[in-house]
């Protein structure tokens, strides 16, 4: 009785380790990766989350849960995953977070951010191709958006110029509404002030 009783209660206290063993951090990493590759993101992300929990300070952890997010067009928290994988460190594959960071910040058109990944990857990788070409891209898209801001602010100095120079024209039909309006209130004096701007002609004030 005593050696069954001895028995159950091993049992009971080796069941965690059991279960690490057979769900622990490489168990979970290879089952995500396995999700991942057949397409299946909800599952991949359930295996890689329960990896940052059981090694909350290991890069490849959050690099995965950063890739499964981006997949899942949750660009932020990949953002967010990547810089806490960057944080841990782990230099043989910083160049490539810097990468997939750089991607998750052009999908939310922060070029600028984009670029500034996209040089810190190529610093540890500088023959990685797809990186210079996600560069140059980056650069020209950010190049054609300072172009068209810049015409647009161009076109609206135009216009506000063009508006301050020419004068406004008061048509004879609400120059006449307003004459009636002040003749109902009998105000003979701001009758003739009214006539008085309409021989002169009508002026804005400038702005500067």
């Amino acid at each position: 009785m005593l050696n069954s009783r001895f028995f159950a209660i091993t049992f009971i206290l080796i069941i965690p380790f059991l279960l690490g063993w057979f769900w622990g951090w490489d168990s979970v990493m290879k089952s995500g990766n396995q999700s991942y590759v057949d397409g299946d993101y909800d599952s991949a992300f359930v295996h890689f989350q329960e990896a940052v929990f059981q090694r909350p300070n290991n890069p490849l952890s959050h690099y995965n849960l950063g890739t499964v997010l981006y997949k899942q067009d949750k660009f932020r928290m990949a953002i967010g995953a990547f810089q806490t994988a960057l944080l841990n460190g782990n230099s043989s594959i910083d160049a490539v977070l810097y990468y997939n960071l750089g991607n998750a910040q052009f999908q939310l058109n922060d070029l600028e951010g984009a670029i500034r990944s996209y040089k810190d990857s190529l610093q540890l990788d500088p023959h990685d191709v797809d990186t210079k070409h996600n560069l140059e891209f980056a650069l020209q898209l950010l190049k054609e958006q300072q172009n068209e801001f810049n015409k647009q602010q161009n076109q609206t100095s135009q216009k506000n110029d063009t508006a301050q120079a020419e004068p406004k024209i008061i048509s004879k039909t609400e120059t006449q509404q307003l004459l009636d309006q002040l003749s109902k209130n009998e105000n003979k004096r701001r009758q003739e002030i009214l006539k008085e701007k309409l021989n002169d002609g009508y002026r804005r004030e400038k702005d500067w």
